[in-house]
């Protein structure tokens, strides 16, 4: 998962779910509209320059979710925004801002619906009208959400629909308004789970990796796509990549030039893998044989990748599927010259409840770990959750900065995006 630097004043993160596993990150278009903050002059309570961004299902089951707005302090503790939250759709399962931060998108897997709203100069958020877009790719509801990613560039919304296999495409309005594309799906593999972009095509247009988990306990994929000029999606004429049984994320580094998938049971073991591939001119992924074991009954959360560089850094945040609990770990890495990933001492950090997300902020080194108090113990749906925030280190282990609890009932993804110094 990449970081890119607006042209402009804002540093874009990506954004991720436990339901939806990975979506990717982008530059923004320096879209405008009605009720967006248009000068990138943004305020927040405390002068942080962070703003997170944690959507949440209701209370109880078929209710609505909500989007927790919070500003985050150069110590890593969160302060809520002057409106503190928003409602969304129902279970809302992946979040994506457009990469200047002028809007941000929720997948709601509860109604089928896409929840679009502007980000005001005080950095909180406001319904668009209307408020809502029918997802068309989903058409089974309340089963595993989707990623969603918006293009390098802010012009076009891509929805990976896990359960329907195929991907919902949309075009972003000069106000932010979600727009259906002609065909408004494009077919997929079983079980798409992830979608990211790439920029190495040799036709100067971005390429997409899909990462398609397959059936249980069958062997997962890795599909190119290229884009047209319209924005739609088409397969390559390159053949899928086998990537492990049931993979769950995929990542590529800063310049391309590799690409990781961690698989959640490969082997009699059933033991958590991260698969590396090098990245031909064409976007072509070929299998170096370069695996990393992760210990048995392991599910990857989510994957992040540096620039590639000796030294550099990578994180993998994953569950430990026990029978009475799931238990979260931070994994580090450093990459070495060949994209090899040694592991960091310690290798691991633990983090409280059940992984849910990961964001990193690779311009100031700063990790996102969003996890939930439900599903952390057999049995009972604990309320709550937390969100954590490290120090990264250059091919060394995170520092953690802070943990803060969270008044999201039940969270499934965080969304950060940083306002840098003029």
């Amino acid at each position: 998962m990449r970081t890119t630097i607006d042209p402009g004043r804002l540093h874009r993160l990506s954004v991720v779910s436990f339901a939806a596993i990975l979506a990717t990150s982008g530059c923004g278009s320096g879209h405008g509209g009605s009720g967006v903050n248009q000068n990138n002059q943004y305020h927040s309570p405390d002068n942080s320059t962070d703003f997170a961004y944690v959507a949440s299902a209701g209370p109880t089951p078929g209710t609505a979710g909500a989007v927790y707005e919070y500003s985050v302090g150069v110590d890593g503790t969160l302060t809520p925004l002057a409106q503190p939250s928003i409602v969304a759709g129902i279970n809302p399962s992946s979040l994506a801002i457009v990469g200047n931060g002028l809007y941000v998108y929720v997948v709601n897997a509860g109604d089928g619906t896409i929840s679009q709203f502007a980000v005001a100069i005080d950095a909180t958020l406001t319904p668009l009208s209307p408020a809502t877009v029918t997802n068309p790719g989903m058409k089974t509801l309340g089963a595993t959400g989707g990623a969603a990613t918006v293009d390098p560039f802010g012009r076009y919304l891509y929805v990976a629909n896990t359960a329907d296999d195929n991907i919902a495409q949309f075009s972003i309005g000069s106000g932010g308004q979600l727009t259906p594309l002609a065909p408004a799906t494009v077919a997929t593999g079983v079980a798409p789970v992830s979608v990211v972009s790439s920029q190495v095509a040799s036709s100067g247009s971005p390429s997409y990796y899909v990462l398609n988990s397959g059936a249980v306990g069958a062997a997962g994929s890795v599909a190119q796509y290229t884009q047209r000029p319209d924005g739609t999606l088409t397969p390559a004429d390159l053949t899928p990549v086998a990537a492990g049984t049931n993979p769950s994320v995929i990542a590529t580094g800063e310049f391309d030039t590799f690409a990781y998938v961690f698989s959640n049971c490969d082997g009699t073991n059933c033991l958590g893998s991260i698969r590396q591939f090098s990245v031909g001119t064409n976007g072509a992924l070929t299998d170096t044989g370069n695996v990393v074991t992760t210990g048995t009954h392991t599910l990857g959360v989510a994957i992040t990748f540096g620039d590639e560089a000796d030294g550099s850094s990578g994180y993998v945040l994953t569950n430990a599927m026990g029978v009475d609990t799931e238990s979260s770990s931070l994994l580090s890495y450093q990459i070495g010259s060949s994209g090899a990933l040694v592991a960091t001492n310690p290798p691991s950090q633990n983090n409280p409840g059940r992984a849910v997300a990961l964001v990193e902020n690779v311009q100031f080194g700063t990790l996102y770990v969003l996890t939930s108090n439900s599903g952390a113990v057999a049995n009972t749906p604990a309320i709550g959750g937390s969100l954590s925030i490290f120090a990264g280190q250059n091919g060394g282990a995170p520092t953690l900065l802070g943990t803060t609890a969270l008044a999201a009932p039940y969270p499934t993804a965080v969304g950060v995006w940083v306002l840098l110094p003029p």
